[in-house]
């Protein structure tokens, strides 16, 4: 990942915003995400996170650099009409990060999180 991080930002200049789903709290994947945009100065990152995010109170934001804007885009799931769920769609998925972009929110929720035991 570092390597594809570092020659793409050498193809093609900087990173102004980056959007990843990143699974878990792997400190290599981090690091070199880091890397890669530690000479860039006000980068926006959007965390992807899935529904079990909503339960765990990660320390993500506790080691982010200084010269990154940290955002979360929390995906949940859909309840339908007949109280059965399901899990959002790509097109949801897409469509609730770009409101995310277009809102400049710290933290954006898209579908629903409650009630838990309905959880798909």
């Amino acid at each position: 990942m570092k390597t594809a991080l570092i020659k793409s930002r050498e193809t093609h200049g900087s990173f102004d915003c980056i959007i990843a789903w990143i699974h878990g709290s792997d400190k290599k994947v981090w690091e070199s995400l880091f890397q890669a945009v530690s000479n860039t100065k006000n980068v926006i990152l959007y965390h992807i996170k899935g529904s079990s995010s909503y339960l765990n109170n990660d320390s993500t934001k506790s080691y982010i650099p200084s010269n990154i804007i940290y955002r979360e885009v929390k995906l949940g799931f859909i309840i339908e009409d007949n109280n059965t769920s399901r899990w959002l769609t790509n097109s949801e998925i897409a469509q609730g990060t770009i409101d995310a972009i277009k809102q400049e929110i710290p933290e954006k929720r898209v579908g629903v999180f409650e009630p838990w035991n309905l959880r798909p």
